[in-house]
């Protein structure tokens, strides 16, 4: 129980409970301001009710304003030590305000004690960002599966697939929370457009918020379906009920994700893509897309999922309004500017030494750093003490809060060289950088969740980008600042690489989904998983299927 006043009158008892009220509601509705506004009254009237100081860290927490989370959440826990959530919040506020051993002590301690999927959840992902040992990253999110997903996976209720014809045009659901302006509707635009209606029938399963983004994306989508509020066991139903063949995660462990769908296997063939770059940890998802960049022969035991390889892992469509700024911003300041457009989350104390050691080896270079808190002041709030605590030149290191993405894709005026972070790497930012004709320094790694930007840096034909170790990095740094001519040169030509990429090859990148998607169907229809790769030859595969036996 919350620790409670005795001390009320009727009158603010009542008042209290319509501030709740005001305020659940308003939480529930994304109207973040209005309900802070609603908890801070009712704390007013009764400042000893620990659970709503929990639930003002936790607002906090989606205004991504970590360091006011903090003392809400301290003084919850003050006032009643062993709430839950109040520690469950905390744990994710020290990770995200860099404090990542004392997050990783906080979450094990809030786990031992519950057994709620989000809690697991969020020990798997502090846990696996902290650690880049990729074994040690699959058996945490084992810890998860085996207690909330694969428990589901054996009580499941068999499956009947009636259409078994191997030449049929497949049904394709694709699940996610993130169709609105995201990076994830980046990648699936090109993909959604370009599906060929004689070999798919696609089905979007949304459940999440929608913006003017998602109009976009439906008019690609002849059926589609908002779900956010159909529970796990009924979206399975529904899945079930409209025959699909292919069911495709584009969320993994993120926000919103439906991984208890699949857990209770709504389709035949069950793929996760693109949302989530670390293993979920749960037997009833059969394949993982990716190419031999994001995961090189060998890679195969870091993941429970069938690795499954394609030529290019993703599509890229950028946005709309993104100016090219025809020379580098130092022609005309005098000096050169560095930027991170990462998240907040992935800057560790480390990566703000190493950028300091730039800093002080070129004494007139600036560095602009994005955090993804949405003012000014959160920004400078959280980052700034860690800014000082890595003995950067405090005059020279500008903090930036979130920008829109309109203002994002205008960030290539103002920046000269886009510094990636370590462990965890830039995915969409990285190709937003380059789009804007940046140049981006980038550190090698094993995992693909860290090697990201390395990874696309290499296939698009800069591999001198990417650094063996910290040494090389900030000397890969000071050399791009210590030639203006080769700046100017690259404002076209990264662009243009991109172009004329396989990123941006749609018609062929989707071809070649659609043949991963036929070769996963007639492994179904086989019962094994002989097909791993789009190289495989698809006519000789359907032969197979159809001989008479």
């Amino acid at each position: 129980m919350a620790a409670q006043s005795n001390t009320l009158n009727l009158d603010d008892e009542a008042d209290l409970l319509i501030n709740m009220h005001l305020a659940d509601e308003a939480d529930r509705s994304q109207n973040l301001v209005a309900a802070l506004t609603q908890y801070t009254s009712a704390l007013a009237i009764d400042p000893q009710r620990a659970d709503i100081w929990a639930r003002v860290g936790r607002i906090y927490i989606k205004m991504d304003n970590f360091a006011q989370a903090l003392p809400a959440l301290e003084t919850a826990l003050a006032l009643q030590p062993n709430l839950l959530e109040a520690q469950h919040a905390l744990a994710f506020t020290y990770y995200s305000l860099g404090q990542r051993e004392r997050a990783c002590e906080l979450i094990d301690q809030v786990a031992r004690r519950s057994q709620q999927s989000y809690i697991w959840a969020m020990r798997a992902y502090i846990r696996a960002h902290t650690d880049r040992d990729p074994m040690n990253a699959l058996q945490v999110y084992r810890d998860w599966g085996r207690r909330f997903a694969d428990p589901l996976t054996r009580k499941a209720r068999p499956l009947v697939v009636r259409n078994r014809d191997p030449r049929k045009r497949l049904k394709v659901g694709y699940v996610t929370a993130d169709f609105r302006e995201h990076s994830i509707a980046f990648f699936m635009r090109p993909v959604l457009e370009h599906h060929n209606p004689d070999n798919v029938e696609i089905h979007v399963y949304s459940s999440g918020r929608h913006d003017a983004y998602t109009a976009e994306l439906q008019r690609f989508v002849a059926h589609w379906h908002d779900v956010i509020k159909v529970s796990d066991e009924d979206l399975c139903t529904q899945i079930r009920a409209d025959g699909i063949d292919i069911l495709v995660d584009l969320s993994g462990h993120t926000a919103g994700h439906r991984l208890l769908t699949f857990a209770r296997r709504a389709a035949p063939v069950q793929v996760t893509w693109l949302g989530f770059m670390l293993p979920l940890g749960m037997k009833a998802m059969d394949y993982r897309i990716v190419d031999y960049g994001i995961a090189p022969a060998g890679h195969e035991k870091y993941y429970d999922e069938t690795l499954f390889r394609v030529a290019g892992m993703a599509s890229y469509a950028p946005p709309a309004y993104a100016p090219l700024c025809e020379e580098p911003p130092l022609l005309k300041n005098g000096y050169p500017t560095l930027i991170s457009l990462n998240s907040s989350a992935k800057i560790t104390d480390a990566m703000l030494r190493l950028w300091a050691r730039i800093l002080h080896a070129r004494t007139d270079a600036r560095l602009v750093i994005m955090v993804k808190e949405r003012t000014a002041e959160a920004a400078q709030a959280n980052m700034q003490p860690r800014v000082e605590a890595a003995g950067m030149p405090l005059e020279r290191v500008f903090v930036m809060h979130q920008q829109p993405l309109n203002q994002f894709m205008e960030l290539g005026h103002v920046a000269d060289v886009a510094l990636d972070t370590s462990p965890v790497s830039g995915g969409t930012t990285t190709l937003h950088a380059l789009w804007m004709g940046l140049p981006i320094v980038s550190l090698n790694a094993e995992r693909g969740v860290d090697a990201s930007t390395a990874r696309m840096l290499q296939g698009l034909g800069w591999p001198e980008w990417v650094a063996p170790d910290e040494d090389c990095y900030v000397q890969r740094a000071l050399a791009f600042m210590d030639d203006p001519d080769r700046l100017s040169a690259l404002r076209y030509a990264t662009r243009a690489q991109l172009q004329r990429s396989v990123l941006m090859d749609y018609a062929a990148r989707t071809g070649e989904l659609e043949v991963a998607y036929r070769l996963m169907w007639l492994n179904y229809l086989r019962g094994n998983r002989q097909s791993r790769s789009v190289a495989d030859d698809l006519s000789a595969q359907l032969a197979a299927v159809e001989a008479p036996e």
